[in-house]
């Protein structure tokens, strides 16, 4: 679809279609309907994932070349500042105000994007039109000279990817490039071994012109045989993807329950118990003389100061007129657990477990904060990481130390009892040098013409293991008691050991594409 309807108008559908989602799942949680929520998830996800294609094939059709690791690390560098918005803001409004509040706010947000996506058009219009007009220019300067035109066209930054062509928006500029290509290599576009290695042959990675000419928008069968045929480079970046990004993303999704298992909202200390069990231990039921706990010999607790508080054994109790602002009409609990306990109910939040719920709010703004910050490394850094992958290169290796650093990172969580910001701090530098190298590869590994539907492969191939991570991550979790120290880190170490394995294949079979330098 980004190949052949367009990457910026791709765009602007995808973004209407998160936008819809996103007001299908705010009303959803509004009204507190599942079949809204999970419509309204279905239809963001027609256009979540797929955005990120459109984008990528812009950014590889506006700066290939000379700065694309560069741009590739503005863009992401803007998208995770959104990541640290949610992560720093969400719990605050979710917690001060609403849930549902905290996701209209996100509607707010795609709005944006949608506005953002229309501009994007104007913009890629204007600019296709400029070159055109450029490109008849000098044309009707000098027909002949081949030549000069490689040379202008090299000077602009426009990417000259093809074995025997280059491809611009003007068809008189492709019509002096077929009949004369003997000029192009004078003018020093010989491809490279690795370019003829991944490039074999143009009837083997693109339509012929004759076949573009019948059929211009080729059926799935065809843009499948087409995936099927791309090189070895390219499905091991995507398998590289899979494993990798599978220590990112998923575990950004766990960190928050990760962090207050770990740090912030810890078990209390085993011999431990309340004074009056079957009571409630902060707010006005709570007994007078107050709940404390306290140890088998009748004295208090020590408390950690991230000690989660310990909630009644079981509760009896009904409400009535002067408490009708409760979600229930009764509370009855033969054994409380903390997943009964829901701080958005009035009955939990002030009359019967206060002292809970207000940990429970520090500790997810606490834990909110902390796991922001590999996203604020990758804000702050990606855009200078990628100038620096323009300038020296080394994709591949960049790539493999990556995952190094994540398999570090990960058993520095499951084994040790360090502050989990060093941790952390290694997992944005890893992100920010994995994101700065692996994006830009794509187009180093497949034809220009089928750039799109590439982002599209690979994008769709890191979204299996998104979808298959979080099933994996509970099933651990559910098989280790409910708790994610310390199986579920072991699973993201395995993840990375792998990405390391995959790293070293990626410098092993690369040719020179990945690695070389392209400032």
């Amino acid at each position: 679809m980004v190949d052949h309807l367009g990457a910026d108008r791709s765009a602007v559908i995808f973004s209407i279609l998160t936008l819809l989602g996103q007001i299908l799942f705010a009303a959803g949680t509004s009204i507190r309907s599942w079949k809204v929520m999970l419509l309204g998830r279905t239809v963001y996800g027609l256009g979540g994932e797929s955005i990120s294609v459109a984008t990528s094939a812009i950014n590889s059709k506006w700066f290939a070349g000379k700065e694309l690791a560069l741009a590739f690390g503005i863009n992401i560098a803007v998208s995770r500042l959104g990541s640290v918005f949610n992560n720093l803001i969400s719990p605050s409004l979710a917690n001060s105000h609403s849930t549902p509040l905290s996701i209209w706010v996100g509607v707010g947000l795609n709005t944006l994007s949608v506005l953002c996506a229309v501009i994007i058009y104007y913009l890629t219009k204007k600019g296709e039109k400029e070159c055109q007009q450029y490109g008849h220019d000098l044309i009707q300067d000098d027909s002949t000279s081949a030549e000069l035109t490689v040379a202008l066209l090299e000077d602009d930054g426009l990417a000259l990817q093809e074995e025997s062509t280059i491809e611009t928006s003007s068809s008189h500029i492709d019509s002096v490039q077929e009949n004369d290509s003997n000029e192009e290599d004078a003018a020093g576009i010989s491809p490279s071994v690795s370019d003829q290695e991944q490039f074999s042959s143009t009837t083997e990675i693109s339509l012929t012109e004759e076949n573009q000419q019948q059929n211009p928008y080729p059926n799935l069968i065809q843009v499948f045989s087409q995936v099927t045929k791309f090189g070895t480079m390219f499905w091991l970046l995507s398998a590289s993807c899979i494993v990798v990004y599978g220590c990112v993303l998923p575990f950004n999704n766990i960190a928050s329950g990760l962090l207050l298992e770990r740090n912030y909202f810890t078990d209390p200390p085993s011999d431990c118990f309340l004074q009056y069990p079957n009571q409630c231990t902060g707010g006005y039921l709570a007994p007078s003389d107050g709940n404390p706990s306290i140890d088998q010999s009748g004295t208090s607790c020590s408390y950690h100061a991230y000690n989660r508080p310990i909630l009644p054994t079981s509760l009896h109790l009904q409400a009535n007129v002067s408490n009708a602002e409760w979600d229930k009409e009764s509370y009855d609990y033969d054994y409380l657990s903390e997943s009964d306990v829901d701080c958005g109910d009035p009955f939990w939040a002030d009359a019967c477990t206060a002292d809970f719920c207000a940990a429970q709010r520090r500790a997810t703004e606490l834990s909110g904060r902390v796991m922001s910050i590999p996203y604020i490394l990758s804000a702050t850094l990606s855009p200078f990481c990628g100038h620096l992958v323009d300038r020296i290169g080394k994709r591949a290796l960049i790539a493999s130390m990556a995952s190094v650093a994540l398999i570090a990172v990960h058993l520095a969580l499951a084994l040790l009892n360090c502050s989990p910001v060093y941790p952390l701090l290694g997992q944005g530098l890893a992100y920010v040098g994995y994101a700065a190298v692996i994006w830009p590869s794509v187009p180093l590994t497949v034809s220009e013409e089928w750039i799109g539907t590439a982002f599209g492969a690979i994008t769709a191939v890191q979204n299996i293991g998104l979808a298959l991570f979080p099933m994996i991550i509970a099933m651990i979790y559910n098989y280790s008691d409910e708790r994610y120290i310390p199986n579920v880190e072991f699973f993201f170490v395995a993840c990375a050991a792998v990405g390391t394995i995959l790293g070293i294949m990626l410098n092993v079979f690369d040719g020179g594409a990945l690695n070389k330098k392209t400032q």
